[in-house]
């Protein structure tokens, strides 16, 4: 512990002075502790040092656990400290124990009225108090006794941060889905209204000075649109004011577009996103790739137990890709099967920020990413047997530590790094020639361009078949016929 914390315990235990030297003088009867326990549970002590059984697994950041069931047992962390502070200021000693299962509890399946984990032994009385700490719930409530809160937690989904990867289809995200939907229309409807301009009035060629035609179609009126909106020249204008109007119109829309378009998708060609597919729950349970890795015997695995619909229930009908680990197996998950493999993680908020501190004191680089949903909020404290008084002196003692923040004070010891990745970049500007990997979208948009216009050929080429197939004879375009055809019109010209 520290100087601050130090000097807060002190301060406890000076307070409680006074009244444990009184209850020296007067009675060293048991039932008369708990009854002074009751009566003043603010400055209560033991007149002398008891020794309290306290279950405890390991949960970093909270609590490090060393040691066996032969060996002593040697905790470390803001959890730690906390007993250690809650033992000097109400005088008693610990002896540490770890559940066999090295599980937190839930109700056995058996159908008993058992529990499993830390919770099953202060239930059975085989310990008197159980650090954790514990998620609070309804059903654990009824079968030992909470603290005063110690922190309120969510829990979030960890997975491996993907690497930048170049986008395929990136030609088409500088305009969304509706904008691409509203130039379509656009060229459509002007297309229509230019024909029945030109059908009326007639168009004038701007390399021929005869009279306006009117002979053009709607497709050579489409293409026209379409030349302008890629930059192309146009090689005809409307005979009238109206028509003229309109194709300035266009050729301003055109010109703003296309400008738009060709700067944004320069700028996403140079930068390269990083995916993040799995914010939410609902992206896990659709994407039946993931493995999914949960703590065993935890309140949420217990929800998962219980519910019948919702994304819970969804998410509990995974079994089949689903595993469930102790809490010293959970932490080493995140660097093997994580950052290995399609794994995610769902687990608490400050267990993610505790593998993202490590990883990046180690490494320097952030390798995690968690997902943007908090779900599952619980309030976390210690637990003890059922309505046992000596929780009346904790609670007491829990009030004036967390009232001076004591414990998120020795919680960021052990998360030095913790904001490091909270702003990582969710893109990266890169300077390399761009390869097939980053362009096959635009070789496919070529493919089937090619593969339409080779349709279309085969229809016109059948069409004309057709037609020439029943003409009639003297209709028949022949070589002298062109020929002839030619000389008229050379002879008229002159």
């Amino acid at each position: 512990m520290d100087a601050g914390s130090k000097a807060l315990v002190c301060i406890l235990t000076c307070v409680s002075g006074a009244l444990s030297s009184a209850l020296d003088r007067n009675s060293t009867d048991r039932s008369s502790y708990w009854q002074l326990l009751m009566d003043s549970p603010k400055t209560f002590r033991f007149p002398q040092s008891v020794e309290l059984t306290v279950a405890a697994e390991e949960w970093v950041p909270h609590i490090t656990v060393q040691g066996g069931p032969e060996s002593e047992v040697i905790l470390q962390g803001p959890m730690a400290n906390l007993l250690k502070a809650l033992a000097q200021s109400i005088n008693f000693r610990y002896k540490v124990t770890r559940p066999p299962d090295g599980a937190w509890g839930i109700p056995r399946k058996d159908g008993s009225e058992d529990w499993t984990g830390m919770i099953g032994m202060v239930k059975r009385h085989e310990a008197d108090l159980a650090l954790g700490p514990f998620g609070l719930t309804a059903s654990r409530s009824k079968v030992v006794s909470f603290s005063n809160p110690i922190l309120i937690d969510y829990y979030r989904i960890l997975v491996r941060r993907q690497k930048p990867q170049p986008d395929a289809w990136g030609w088409r995200r500088p305009f969304t889905a509706v904008v691409w939907l509203c130039f379509a229309l656009c060229m459509g409807g002007l297309t229509l209204l230019l024909w029945l301009n030109t059908r009326l009035f007639g168009i004038q060629v701007t390399t021929d000075a005869r009279e306006p035609r009117r002979d053009v179609g709607v497709f050579e009126h489409f293409w026209v649109i379409f030349a302008v909106a890629i930059s192309q020249p146009c090689k005809w204008t409307p005979h009238t004011w109206a028509g003229r109007t309109l194709m300035a119109v266009w050729f301003l829309m055109a010109l703003i577009s296309m400008r738009s378009y060709s700067s944004s998708l320069t700028s996403l060609l140079a930068v390269r996103t990083v995916a993040t597919p799995y914010n939410f729950l609902i992206d896990l349970v659709e994407d039946q790739d993931v493995r999914l890795v949960f703590e065993a015997s935890t309140a949420f695995v217990e929800q998962l137990l219980t519910v019948k619909t919702g994304i819970y229930a969804s998410l509990a009908a995974e079994k089949a890709r689903s595993r469930f680990v102790t809490p010293t197996e959970l932490y080493k998950a995140a660097y093997t099967d994580v950052k290995n493999s399609k794994t995610a993680l769902l687990v608490e908020d400050t267990t993610c920020n505790k593998v993202i501190s490590d990883d990046y004191t180690k490494l320097g680089r952030c390798d995690f990413y968690v997902g943007k949903e908090r779900y599952f909020p619980l309030v976390f404290s210690m637990i003890g047997r059922k309505d046992h008084p000596i929780m009346q002196a904790i609670n007491s003692r829990l009030d004036h530590m967390l009232s001076h923040d004591l414990y998120f004070k020795w919680l960021s010891y052990e998360l030095p790094n913790a904001s490091a990745c909270s702003n990582a970049a969710s893109s990266v500007t890169v300077r390399e020639p761009y390869s097939l990997r980053g362009l096959w979208g635009v070789f496919i948009l070529l493919v089937v361009g090619l593969i339409l216009s080779l349709l279309c050929l085969c229809a016109e080429a059948c069409i004309h078949a057709r037609h020439t197939r029943h003409a009639p004879q003297h209709t028949r375009h022949t070589p002298q016929h062109a020929r002839h055809t030619q000389r008229a019109r050379h002879t008229r010209v002159t």
